[in-house]
């Protein structure tokens, strides 16, 4: 077991007009072929297998109140890189709602339409 290694979670949050990363270090307790078991400073314990490692997870399921977010776990030298792709990711999320509302405007204004030839 390598108990030098340290992880991060990188975690990006856009919330109305305002990006912000959180960096947070995350210790390593147990290390096998196929995970690392980690603990974060406030006491919570996860697994993370290998091939999760530097891939982006969303925090966010439906977009509510203006926020949208992600994260990584990671080491120490891909943190940037790992804020780049989030920074990507969050936009192309936002082309995504953005396509989306397009369509149910479209939607909305054909209703209007219909409506009113009756």
């Amino acid at each position: 077991m390598n108990n030098n290694m340290r992880l991060f979670k990188v975690s990006g949050m856009l919330h109305k007009e305002q990006l912000q990363f959180y960096v947070n270090e995350w210790r390593l307790l147990k290390e096998t072929e196929r995970y690392y078991e980690i603990k974060s400073e406030d006491g919570c314990v996860k697994r993370i297998y290998r091939e999760k490692l530097n891939t982006l997870h969303e925090e966010t399921k439906k977009y509510v109140d203006g926020v949208i977010s992600c994260h990584v776990f990671c080491a120490l030298q891909h943190i940037d890189d790992m804020k780049h792709m989030i920074m990507v990711r969050l936009n192309a999320k936002i082309d995504d709602y953005m396509n989306d509302l397009l369509l149910n405007q479209k939607a909305l204004e054909d209703y209007k339409l219909v409506v009113a030839n009756g």
